[in-house]
């Protein structure tokens, strides 16, 4: 019988003599002669020199001491699935310093600008609604085609709670906007606000 040529390595080893099988391996015990290496102290946290004009930021999961002069632009965008070739995803935008004065004008504001903005778009539906809190809203859905082969529909819903405007924007194809468009519509129905403190 042929033995394969990985297994002859061991054929041809000596076997072990018994009392070395026996015989515990030995580990290297520290020598006390072996030079201690130095353990390094932490540095203390850097404490800035100058007393910056500043003010609490709370981020999702962080905070840090924001410039008084500067102000929060935040983006946020929560994404969903991939599915019928798009990336779904809600984004919301604030404006705090809105060019008008209630919702209904805001809201007419944005849509004169995406529909400059967007070739070939088609304003679908717009109108009142109520969040689920019950708070007034206005929401609007356009067409429009990014590129010839892809239709895309996006769901608006604008809000203003105490001067402060919020605009919702998602993008849906023919298919998820009945398949998941009904679970993200509820989605931004939800939207709530903390109470000042």
């Amino acid at each position: 019988m042929d033995i394969p040529e990985y297994y002859k390595q061991f054929q041809n080893q000596p076997p072990k003599k018994e009392e070395e099988a026996k015989k515990p391996e030995l580990k290297e015990q520290p020598s006390s002669q072996k030079p201690q290496q130095k353990q390094e102290t932490p540095k203390p946290a850097q404490v800035p020199q100058v007393k910056d004009k500043t003010k609490p930021y709370q981020g999702n999961g962080f905070t840090l001491n924001q410039l008084e002069d500067w102000e929060d632009k935040t983006l946020y965008t929560l994404t969903g699935p991939v599915t019928d070739g798009i990336q779904h995803n809600v984004i919301i935008t604030i404006d705090k310093e809105p060019a008008a004065d209630n919702v209904l004008d805001y809201a007419d504001l944005q849509i004169t600008s995406l529909e400059k903005e967007l070739k070939s778009c088609m304003l679908l539906k717009r109108g009142e609604i109520k969040l689920t809190s019950g708070t007034d809203a206005y929401e609007a859905v356009f067409s429009w085609y990014p590129t010839d082969e892809i239709r895309i529909y996006q769901h608006q819903i604008f809000v203003m709670v105490e001067k402060i405007a919020y605009k919702m924007t998602a993008s849906f194809t023919k298919k998820t906007r009945k398949t998941i468009g009904p679970s993200v519509e509820r989605m931004m129905l939800s939207l709530n606000f903390l109470p000042k403190k």
